[in-house]
């Protein structure tokens, strides 16, 4: 790792000794002046119509049908048979003294009521309770989202790196003179 870290320092060296002075490749270079390499950034500018949806809020007021119901009363009469205890008649019943029936015998007769329970047809008063559907307008107040489809316009810059050449003369750079000492 250490020798490829060097390499790469003498990779470099040698590149700014070429760029730096050319004089040192070539003698009649040096008088020529080298195109300038800048960075720069590049911007791409592109406007376009983008559709956004927006949503507002919107009020209305409408007539409804309100149902509701009442409750109502409905009195009926109904006939009701109940049974009664009455009389019905009289029976007679025989009893005598003796009851072999020999003579001189004692005998009488009783009357007897007769009772039986008798269906007797009785009036009574009853009621139900109805729930019957009732109908009313009645004015309503809602809210709405509108959904509402818009064209805006956007506009989309992308910065791009990238190098530049310099056309115009840049100032020259001329080369070291070195002297020998005698």
């Amino acid at each position: 790792m250490r020798r490829q870290w060097q390499l790469q320092r003498i990779y470099v060296a040698i590149a700014l000794l070429v760029v730096a002075s050319p004089s040192f490749a070539d003698p009649g270079a040096a008088r020529q002046a080298l195109p300038l390499i800048e960075p720069a950034i590049v911007k791409y500018r592109w406007t376009f119509v983008e559709p956004v949806w927006t949503v507002r809020p919107r009020t209305i007021d409408v007539r409804i049908v309100d149902p509701a119901t009442r409750v109502e009363r409905i009195d009926y009469d109904t006939v009701e048979i109940t049974f009664e205890r009455k009389r019905v008649g009289r029976i007679p019943e025989f009893s005598c003294k003796y009851a072999d029936f020999a003579l001189p015998n004692e005998c009488r007769t009783t009357w007897r009521a007769l009772y039986a329970d008798v269906p007797v047809p009785v009036v009574r008063r009853d009621h139900v309770d109805v729930e019957l559907p009732d109908w009313r307008w009645r004015d309503a107040r809602t809210l709405v989202d509108e959904p509402r489809l818009e064209w805006k316009q956007r506009e989309l810059v992308v910065s791009v790196p990238a190098a530049a050449l310099r056309t115009d003369s840049p100032p020259v750079v001329t080369a070291p003179i070195v002297k020998e000492m005698p």
